[in-house]
């Protein structure tokens, strides 16, 4: 076992220790330790502040409200992942006296984040050269979009031109990441990627 350094009771002072039992919950956490020098056995323990946090969970442009319990002296930042009531979240924004992209949880009044459990909706623009055709399609989280792939969604073919996300353009994104697809009709081919059961 690990040795760790506690304050003695016995010895009267900092001595190395032994982990004998943990106990954990949000609220504290108690240990058991055994001082290496005397032998005695005593307790450590925590209780861990929590503050109310008022979560609102984005799924498909519709919002939920919740409220969770966390640690006062944890760091959250946008990008974060957390669980609320069993569905995994990622941190879209953070509210305090102001919007902000990082916090401790007791600045923090308002976390807005969007579920990782249902698929990612999608949003593509498709220029013929004439009209631009707006469509959205339902994908896995971790569905990859690409500038080399031909796409089909029902009788339009095409070819990605850019990926637009929070940090920037690109030309191959995991769909959570992708804010709109930007891209040229093309002519259909035998190999082509089928998303017409995907189109919401």
């Amino acid at each position: 076992m690990d040795e760790l350094l506690f304050q003695c009771p016995i010895c009267d002072d900092i001595t190395p220790h032994i982990e004998l039992k943990r106990e954990e919950s949000k609220k504290y956490f108690k240990i058991t330790v055994r001082c290496l020098g005397c032998g005695h056995v005593h307790h450590i323990e925590e209780r861990i502040k929590l503050k109310d946090i008022h979560v609102i969970i984005s799924r498909y442009g519709e919002s939920e409200k919740k409220t969770i319990q966390l640690p006062t002296d944890e760091i959250l930042k946008v990008g974060d992942n957390l669980v609320v009531y069993d569905e995994d979240v990622e941190i879209t924004g953070i509210d305090t006296t102001k919007r902000v992209s990082s916090s401790s949880v007791e600045e923090i009044t308002t976390l807005w984040v969007k579920s990782l459990n249902i698929p990612k909706k999608v949003g593509i623009s498709i220029n013929d050269g004439i009209t631009t055709h707006s469509v959205s399609v339902l994908v896995p989280n971790d569905y990859v979009f690409d500038n080399k792939t031909l796409y089909r969604v029902g009788r339009l073919f095409f070819r990605i031109k850019k990926i637009k996300t929070e940090k920037g353009t690109f030309k191959r994104e995991l769909a959570i990441k992708i804010k709109r697809i930007y891209s040229d009709s093309a002519k259909p081919l035998r190999d082509f990627e089928d998303l017409t059961e995907n189109i919401v």
